[in-house]
């Protein structure tokens, strides 16, 4: 009997372990509710959809960007937030993880953050709605502060404070100006909070990412540019192109479009988190869906194995939409 006992015992562990294999170190962010430009009203059903699908291809963490001023005026404020908390609750049943990220596209430099006062009531709101999900659900503060760093450093600790009125337990995360950069965030001294996980955006090489992307301007124009760098599949610079950062950044390719590059780059940051005895998380890294295949795939597979290698928990920009992964399996494989 106690020989039967060890070997079921030990035909849970295996079980257990294989089950854990299935899943990946890779998060993900489900897209929609932070594009107010769209006009759409969003049913959170769509979402749970969406959550089951990248459940079941083994991705466990979830980012959720949300533009709450938007989603606050499209809907009443109690339905939005009823909805929100119906997405903690599944995320909770399937023993998941969700980032709440708060999309804000008026915070900036012009505007001298004249919101931050709409920003913290409306933190207020969604932290009391959320908080018995702590085990489950973490608050991204702003996404891609684009302020002066000192603007930035002034907003957080009252936004984080009026937070922490309603929920003293989850994660906060908190990222750098100039758009979550790296850089910026290796110049940071910690904020002196308990709970807190620094992030940080990396779209390196930005004109390999963001190839062909209309809405980044001229830079972008180059397209089927391959990765890593190859001479003979290397297109010429695209016209437009001559003048801007693109120039400068297609000239810099040979030298940027490899694994060891792009590892220089993390150590910068993983130095920084290691100094000061933080976590670090990258929400955000991808690459436009009209790359060809090949080249996202190889991407995809060199970025992720710099992130395992320096434990950085990361998230792809997106599931769905012109970054998404949604309707290619080799892809998804790639991950």
């Amino acid at each position: 009997m106690l020989k039967f006992s060890y070997t079921m015992l030990l035909l849970l562990i295996i079980a257990t372990v294989q089950a854990q294999n299935t899943k990946t170190n890779i998060g993900i962010n489900l897209t929609g509710y932070e594009r107010y430009w769209e006009g759409k009203t969003l049913n959170y059903k769509d979402l749970i959809t969406d959550i089951d699908e990248v459940h079941r291809n083994g991705i466990n963490d979830i980012r959720l960007p949300v533009s709450f001023e938007y989603q606050f005026d499209k809907e009443s404020r109690n339905r939005f937030l009823r909805d929100l908390r119906k997405i903690a609750k599944y995320i909770k049943k399937k023993n998941m993880t969700l980032i709440v990220c708060y999309f804000d596209h008026t915070i900036n430099k012009e505007t001298n953050f004249t919101n931050v006062n709409t920003i913290k009531s409306n933190w207020k709101l969604i932290s009391h709605a959320l908080k018995k999900y702590s085990d489950h659900v973490y608050y991204e503060l702003v996404n891609e502060p684009n302020l002066y760093p000192d603007q930035w450093d002034a907003i957080v600790p009252e936004i984080v404070s009026e937070i922490r009125k309603e929920d003293e337990n989850t994660k906060i995360l908190i990222g750098a100006t100039n758009y979550n950069s790296i850089y910026e965030l290796s110049r940071k001294k910690p904020f002196p909070y308990k709970n807190i996980i620094y992030i940080f955006h990396f779209y390196e090489p930005f004109i390999f990412t963001h190839q062909g992307a209309d809405w980044v301007g001229d830079q972008t124009k180059t397209i089927n540019i391959p990765y890593p760098y190859n001479a003979d599949k290397m297109p010429s610079m695209d016209n437009n192109a001559i003048g801007t950062p693109g120039e400068v950044n297609y000239n810099d390719y040979k030298d940027m479009a490899n694994k060891t590059s792009l590892s220089h780059k993390i150590d910068i940051i993983s130095k920084w988190a290691k100094l000061n005895n933080v976590e670090i998380w990258c929400t955000e890294f991808g690459a436009i869906n009209t790359i060809a295949p090949e080249y996202r795939c190889a991407y995809f597979k060199d970025v992720t194995d710099i992130f395992k290698s320096y434990n950085i928990k990361c998230y792809l920009w997106e599931y769905n939409g012109n970054f998404g992964i949604s309707d290619n399996d080799n892809i998804l494989n790639c991950l």
